[in-house]
């Protein structure tokens, strides 16, 4: 409707078909357990057996529970990430400072998604 760009993604409930997708992108992907998975159903693959690899820990090995019933596959993105709230009555709409979030646990962006742990406002990368 906005033509806000994004991430090339699909959604999938078949194993196979996923398998599948994966092994069709050229790019890096992100997996994300469409269900509640308690701020850690993102897994980060460095390559495409990685990412098989998540795939069946998500949906065959169900380590995220019910919530990896479904996934999410989306094209992994680089670069600098801020949120930002606004809160409205309808009419007026004011804006909460930008945020970011740790995104991986070690020095240098490495290792496992932190699922958001230790946020810092303002952003400075805006």
């Amino acid at each position: 409707k906005y033509k806000i760009p994004t991430a090339e993604y699909k959604n999938f409930t078949d194993f196979k078909a996923a398998q599948d997708y994966i092994k069709s992108v050229k790019h890096k992907v992100v997996l994300k357990a469409s269900g509640l998975a308690a701020g850690k159903g993102v897994l980060l693959p460095e390559t495409t057996e990685e990412a098989l690899e998540s795939l069946e820990q998500i949906m065959v090995k169900k380590e995220f529970g019910d919530a990896g019933s479904e996934v999410v596959i989306e094209q992994r993105l680089g670069g600098p990430e801020a949120s930002v709230l606004a809160f409205t009555d309808g009419t007026t709409v004011i804006l909460m400072p930008a945020a970011q979030d740790h995104k991986r646990i070690g020095e240098g962006d490495t290792g496992l998604n932190t699922g958001g742990m230790g946020a810092y406002a303002p952003a400075p990368v805006l």
